[in-house]
């Protein structure tokens, strides 16, 4: 009785599964490599407004300005150490929010919202905002605005 040896080798079905699971990595991985930071301007963006929306409520909330300083990489909200002549940056309090990303940027601000939700450039609301932040990423050296979140002055309105 001869026995029949089974080839040595690997089947098509076989091949085919790790073509597919090297595929779907190097989707997921490649952009990783190359540095293209789609989603982290994504998640950032989605902060920067976040700590916007946040400092509207916290103002008409507690009947009181807060102080939003918006860096070249950074959003900060003060609630508490909101002084006349703008924000002081001396570390982030209990009731203060912060936000970071060292790879993106924003354009630089100071907001001022105030307790009846407006937002001013300052705090005494004589001067009501009008505009937006940009937030920049930088793709092969050039620099590209991903997103605009803009703020209506009159209502507090971040969008």
């Amino acid at each position: 009785m001869t026995v029949r040896r089974r080839a040595a080798g690997f089947t098509m079905v076989e091949l085919i599964v790790v073509m597919v699971i090297i595929g779907a990595l190097a989707a997921i991985g490649i952009p990783r490599l190359m540095g293209d930071k789609s989603t982290e301007a994504a998640v950032f963006g989605d902060q920067v407004a976040s700590g916007l929306r946040r400092a509207q409520t916290i103002a008409t909330g507690h009947r009181r300005p807060v102080c939003v300083h918006v860096g070249p990489n950074t959003v900060v909200l003060r609630v508490s150490a909101c002084g006349s002549a703008g924000i002081a940056l001396d570390g982030v309090g209990d009731d203060d929010y912060a936000t970071n990303d060292s790879a993106l940027s924003v354009t630089t601000t100071n907001l001022f919202f105030q307790p009846d939700g407006r937002v001013t450039q300052d705090l005494a609301g004589a001067t009501p905002w009008v505009g937006g932040i940009d937030i920049i990423r930088v793709v092969n050296g050039q620099q590209s605005t991903f997103r605009t979140i803009n703020i209506q002055g009159a209502t507090g309105y971040v969008e």
